[in-house]
């Protein structure tokens, strides 16, 4: 049990709450949404002043670390959100969580490191050296995970305002450093350059965390040794299986567009082609971004809607319009941006427009599938996303496959398809469930 001063600190901090959580998130999101403007700035500076083949080799480094990380993380960021979150609102310890959710963030770095150097080392001797290759991604993905697992932290703890400000610091830094560097700069630097901008935006985001658990009294170190170890144990098991799931979904989703990437890396246009495909990937990004803005309101008025299906089937088919006009005018707005914007690129760019807007596509499936997630998961039936998230990485997996090496417009063509297949199927589901509900 945790002693009465803690459980009044508690206990007036969740009747704060709800009011926090709502103005932080708005600030979260609006801090985000600048972080992602900053972020694109600083890739088109990127592209502008850097090689194609400097860029294109950061793009496929990144993409490894990022499947890497999909596989290795056990799932950490969702399942320790959660975990603690219950526990806040019951008023129960912290502390048996916190332990094990660093255990299983160490164990992740571990995984991490061995599947870079063991199964990605011979995926990666296409940059300059493989060694240094290896030792980046390494770097790169265990920051990755210990971001994710602060970020876990931050968002249960009603303190997602400091995950804002690391995006912004990461995002800013990489923008001045893709102003300031030399052209001459290598992919891999690159990639070294972005460890040190993760260890900054980690170090603000720990430092942030300490201050905030002085408040409860968490600077207390016995208080984390009382911890039994069969308390440890029974977190860890928890805070996995929670996990599993999402490992699952993320890591083939991830995985899917890393073997797009080494497809492309590795055929005859080489990092460079990659350049051309990573352009796209960050309209992606970019588009698949908005929907978040919008997301809390939705959710707010499905929750508000209680058991009433007829009423959550009208606000997702509402929602629906509102989502596929935001997707219309996000394409546009990339058609013209792409007109503008790639005649001040180096001319290997030009052929990023078509690759760009097959992108936008692909997003757009993404936007417009919004509505039918929220409506699951405001059901409580996240195996619905599940099923459609893996059919579509599944069909990206096997339709890469097919092929020895593949251009970035095959490529981006291939994640459209995939897109288009989960929003179809997850529409498809939304209607055969509430259909269901209207016959009984």
């Amino acid at each position: 049990m945790i002693d009465a001063d803690r459980q009044t600190s508690i206990r007036r901090y969740i009747e704060r709450l709800p009011a926090r959580f709502r103005s932080k998130n708005g600030i979260y999101l609006a801090l985000s949404l600048i972080a992602r403007v900053l972020n694109a700035a600083g890739m088109f500076v990127a592209l502008q002043r850097f090689a194609p083949s400097t860029f294109g080799e950061m793009s496929y480094l990144m993409a490894t670390a990022v499947s890497t990380v999909a596989f290795c993380s056990l799932g950490i960021e969702l399942s320790v959100n959660a975990q603690l979150t219950r526990k806040i609102k019951e008023g129960s310890r912290l502390a048996p969580t916190i332990l094990a959710a660093c255990t299983l963030a160490i164990t992740g770095i571990v995984l991490a490191c061995i599947a870079v150097s063991v199964a990605f080392a011979s995926q990666l001797t296409v940059t300059g050296s493989t060694r240094l290759a290896v030792i980046v991604v390494c770097i790169y993905s265990s920051f990755m995970i210990v971001t994710s697992l602060l970020t876990a932290m931050s968002f249960a703890l009603s303190a997602s305002i400091n995950v804002g400000v690391s995006y912004i610091i990461t995002s800013s830094l990489f923008a001045a450093f893709a102003i300031f560097a030399d052209t001459g700069t290598s992919g891999i630097r690159l990639m070294f350059f972005s460890v040190v901008t993760q260890v900054i935006a980690v170090s603000y985001m720990a430092i942030a965390l300490a201050r905030l658990a002085q408040s409860w009294n968490l600077r207390r170190g016995y208080e984390m040794l009382q911890t039994s170890l069969q308390a440890a144990k029974i977190e860890i098991k928890t805070l996995f299986m929670y996990g599993a799931k999402q490992i699952l979904v993320v890591s083939t989703v991830t995985f899917s567009q890393w073997l797009i990437q080494r497809k492309i890396v590795y055929g005859d246009g080489g990092v460079s082609e990659n350049a051309i495909y990573s352009v796209g990937n960050q309209i992606f990004n970019m588009m698949t971004f908005i929907p978040l803005i919008i997301t809390p309101i939705i959710i707010t008025r499905l929750a508000a809607a209680g058991d009433d299906m007829a009423a959550r089937k009208r606000i997702s088919l509402g929602s629906l319009k509102l989502f596929s006009g935001i997707a219309a005018i996000a394409c546009v707005a990339v058609f013209i941006g792409l007109h503008i914007g790639i005649p001040f690129l180096p001319p290997r760019y030009a052929a990023a427009e078509l690759t760009g807007l097959i992108a936008s596509f692909a997003a757009a499936f993404q936007i417009m599938k919004s509505p039918f997630s929220l409506f699951f998961l405001a059901e409580l039936k996240a195996s619905r996303e599940i099923l459609s998230a893996t059919a579509g990485a599944i069909f990206m997996i096997i339709a890469t496959s097919t092929y020895a090496q593949l251009s970035p417009n095959q490529g981006t063509t291939i994640r459209l398809l995939g897109c288009a297949l989960q929003a179809l199927l997850l529409a498809a589901m939304f209607f055969a469930e509430t259909r269901r509900a209207k016959q009984g």
